[in-house]
């Protein structure tokens, strides 16, 4: 009996400075904020492409591109009245930045 309770005495005292050294430690693990650019709808089912002025502004204000995928795919029927239509396929690419966050305390 009282080598369980010292046993269990012990556990509780290792467990209680466990956790108070664990309170005081700072989080080193950087955070990210997240920017995208994505084509803009101007009328139903049209579309305005992302600028390139504006990629590289978001460089320009330490934004680090992460990632481009296809944001909009859009299919048109394109010929002459009469003859048969070719279907044309055109894509809208997003895209997808971070940089660290400037107010990390």
């Amino acid at each position: 009996m009282k080598r369980a309770l010292a046993v269990l005495s012990i556990s509780l005292l290792v467990a209680a400075v466990l956790l108070l050294a664990q309170s005081g430690r700072v989080e080193t693990a950087p955070r990210w904020e997240y920017r995208q650019l994505l084509p803009q709808e101007i009328s139903p089912a049209r579309y305005k492409q992302v600028e390139e002025w504006e990629v590289r502004a978001a460089a320009n204000e330490g934004w680090e591109l992460v990632g481009v995928s296809p944001f909009v795919y859009l299919n048109e029927e394109r010929g002459a009245e009469g003859q048969p239509k070719r279907m044309v396929t055109q894509t809208y690419p997003g895209f997808y930045f971070k940089r660290l966050r400037r107010d990390v305390r």
